[in-house]
């Protein structure tokens, strides 16, 4: 079986449809769902409603989903939020359902399953926390301390792809749908084939213009959301 793993789509739709495009095109199966499908941009309603009604996703909940349940009971920190992150989460807040909302709330932190008799860890920051970043550079000490029964460990949260292997686990980053911080331009996932073991990185183009210009409008405070579509791009 193909098993699409995505990550830390943050609202950005277009991304995630032309992701999906590509998933399609490959004959996968299965899509494992790692987190942040909310956050930094401007289309919750479209990445939660094409996520959960899709019988082929199995999905945690990322960070910025707790940044979101948190931020709508509490409107002092939202307004933080708003200062670090943009209006993503304000957004958010304004146009999503009680049952979408419910349905963010429902997700677990992590998740364990077997597909195809491979036994599979799914995280948004890491195996033991859904904050902590596991950069390409990470430390082998800490990749090593990744102590599970898992053939496979998959995380996300840091948006840059990354694979390594310890003395029982692979452990993959996908990176990320809706803002790659490597190649801004390029959404980022992958497949696991449990036929033959292979983990494959794909890279889809998706155009952001039109994002670009709705970030100067909406985020004038927070250049970075615009800038980051446009680093490494040939």
């Amino acid at each position: 079986m193909k098993v699409a793993i995505i990550a830390d789509i943050h609202a950005n739709s277009l991304a995630l449809d032309q992701v999906f495009s590509d998933i399609e095109i490959n004959d996968c199966e299965k899509i494992l769902v790692l987190g942040d499908l909310v956050g930094y941009y401007y289309y919750p309603s479209n990445v939660i409603d094409k996520i959960r009604n899709d019988s082929r996703c199995v999905t945690i909940r990322g960070n910025h989903e707790d940044l979101l349940l948190r931020a709508i009971k509490d409107s002092s920190f939202a307004h933080k939020c708003y200062l670090k992150y943009g209006s993503g989460l304000n957004i958010a807040i304004e146009t999503l359902s009680l049952e979408q909302l419910d349905w963010i709330q429902s997700l677990p932190e992590s998740m364990k399953i077997d597909i195809d008799g491979k036994k599979i860890g799914l995280h948004h920051g890491s195996d033991t926390d859904i904050n902590e970043y596991i950069y390409p550079n990470t430390r082998l000490e800490r990749i090593e301390s990744m102590k599970t029964n898992n053939d496979y460990l998959f995380f996300g949260h840091t948006h840059y792809p990354a694979i390594f292997t310890n003395s029982n686990t692979i452990i993959v980053n996908p990176g990320s749908v809706g803002q790659p911080r490597d190649i801004g331009s390029l959404s980022s996932y992958v497949i696991l084939d449990t036929a033959n073991s292979s983990i494959v990185f794909r890279r889809v183009p998706f155009s952001n213009k039109n994002l670009i210009k709705e970030v100067k409008i909406k985020d004038p405070h927070y250049p970075y959301l615009a800038e980051i579509f446009e680093r490494n791009n040939s």
